[in-house]
């Protein structure tokens, strides 16, 4: 299974409930914290091409926010 990138900040209960829903479903997750470096908000970026957290990234594929719509293309992808 992939490596999944997660940028996020640490109080985000958004950041906290997209890491949850990866680690269950058995993902290998690799956080990037926004606010640890600017380099790293910068990358983030020019990812998603905005500044809102959480942003995944599993493959190409590049998910901002998570609700449940987010959750059910995530886990669509996860199935591929």
């Amino acid at each position: 299974m992939e490596k999944v990138t997660i940028y996020m900040a640490p109080k985000c209960p958004h950041s906290a409930n997209v890491k949850a829903f990866l680690e269950e479903a058995g993902v290998q997750v690799e956080e990037r914290c926004i606010l640890d470096d600017e380099a790293i908000l910068q990358e983030m970026i020019d990812v998603s091409g905005q500044k809102a957290i959480p942003v995944a990234v599993i493959g190409e594929d590049v998910f901002v926010g998570f609700d449940r719509r987010i959750e059910r293309r995530m886990k669509r992808r996860l199935e591929e």
